[in-house]
């Protein structure tokens, strides 16, 4: 079974702004394929392949799967680094995030790279995973937005079509991805020739996703996509995440130095990576799964502001005042380093504009409208999402002298484990 994309096609829906432009090929019809491979029954538990554990988001994953007994068998795909084996590297990142996995004896630890033929595993280990996954997960890929279009492209949306073959070999498996909100950015023609933090080669990478594996599913193919919002700690680690390594705590930042917020009815998109993580799975091992889904528990403007003692403005207001705040000034430059200083500086105040442009209320209000479609289904959570955030907040350290001073985090000891779901029916995920 081979599916390939016609013709550039991708690269003509992202000149025209056109999803309809893509174009799929296959080598048989899917649903032949498919109709024809052995599969296990509804209620038998399920063996899972897990692409990206090591990540963020990938940990959360790791973490429900090993703990969920509808999941016998879990493989992770891991890269080795350096002398750091695939088990190691796991190992690492729950130090890190002071995550706890459950030892059930579900996990095989597999070291590849699923850009690589065979995934760079041996052909027993492979023939094992053809076999034997009844659902892949596939929580790996980039997290910068510096690079352009033309490698995402290598690094992501050709693999995403050969992981979509791999679901239609030997064994019939369901292809779980793990896309972006972000790319509800592009809604209009002219979005897709913006240039800022938000327009670029990532955002235009995972809209390609998106609209790629809807075409994929109508076509017959087992995919399914998740948009994804900014995925921040949750109790499981204590509310710790990547902290500044996130664009959102960035810009968080930047607002809480200004002490001012912009007043809207638009929302933010944020989910804690465990509830997150929850509904990915739930879907995933659901008798219909679907298409895609917008797993989002938004914070509102007013709810940040209350929250951090922020005063509510114009959007207008606010981004002139951020702008007059960041603007390179001569009293910036380091004389004993003058270029290496004014460039600096130049390149900071480029990098606040560009995550603040002129048109970010209104790619929020499109990842807002989108998220909130009349068939979603919302989420159960522990917590409301603005506590989610300003316990995340409190823990981190560069955010600390900018936030009041009253302690209302909640302690993460207080927050009850989620029970592990009985009914294999999807019941939390959001969809469209």
């Amino acid at each position: 079974m081979h599916i390939s994309l016609r013709h550039h096609s991708d690269r003509i829906a992202l000149a025209t702004g056109n999803p309809k432009r893509l174009s799929l090929g296959y080598s048989e019809d899917p649903r032949v394929v498919a109709s024809r491979l052995p599969r296990r029954g509804d209620d038998e538990p399920k063996t899972v392949f897990l692409l990206g554990a090591n990540g963020f988001v990938g940990m959360h994953m790791l973490r429900e799967l090993l703990d969920d007994p509808r999941v016998s068998a879990v493989y992770a795909l891991v890269r080795r680094k350096g002398d750091k084996s695939g088990e190691e590297r796991i190992a690492r990142q729950a130090r890190k995030y002071q995550m706890t996995l459950p030892d059930t004896g579900k996990l095989t630890v597999l070291e590849g790279s699923y850009l690589e033929p065979a995934m760079g595993l041996s052909p027993a280990d492979y023939d094992t995973l053809l076999t034997e996954v009844d659902v892949v997960i596939d929580a790996a890929g980039a997290t910068t937005h510096e690079y352009p279009y033309a490698r995402y492209r290598r690094e992501k949306v050709l693999p995403t079509l050969r992981l979509a073959e791999f679901c239609l070999e030997k064994r019939f498996k369901t292809l779980h991805v793990i896309g972006s909100v972000g790319s509800e950015v592009y809604q209009q023609w002219r979005d897709f020739f913006r240039n800022s933090f938000f327009y670029c080669g990532y955002s235009k990478m995972k809209w390609v996703v998106k609209h790629t594996t809807l075409r994929a599913n109508r076509d017959g193919v087992p995919i399914h996509i998740y948009q994804a919002p900014f995925a921040l700690g949750g109790p499981t680690t204590g509310f710790k995440d990547p902290g500044m390594e996130y664009s959102f705590w960035n810009m968080i930042s930047h607002i809480l130095q200004l002490g001012l917020i912009w007043d809207s009815e638009v929302t933010s998109p944020i989910v804690a990576s465990d509830v997150l993580a929850r509904s990915v799975l739930d879907n995933a091992l659901s008798k219909t799964p679907r298409a895609i889904s917008y797993p989002v528990t938004p914070a509102t403007t007013h709810q940040i502001a209350d929250r951090f003692d922020l005063k509510l403005v114009p959007w207008a207001e606010f981004r002139r005042e951020l702008v007059r705040r960041h603007r390179f000034r001569p009293g910036q430059i380091d004389w004993s380093k003058p270029i290496t200083s004014t460039r600096r500086g130049l390149q900071q105040a480029k990098f606040v504009r560009s995550l603040f442009p002129r048109s970010f209320h209104t790619l929020l209000r499109n990842i807002h409208n989108a998220a909130a479609e009349p068939s979603t289904v919302l989420i159960d959570t522990d917590l409301p999402s603005i506590d989610i955030l300003e316990n995340n907040a409190r823990r981190i350290r560069k955010l600390g002298k900018y936030l009041p001073a009253r302690p209302s985090a909640v302690d993460p000891a207080a927050v009850p484990a989620p029970a592990a779901p009985a009914d294999p029916e999807p019941a939390v995920v959001g969809a469209v």
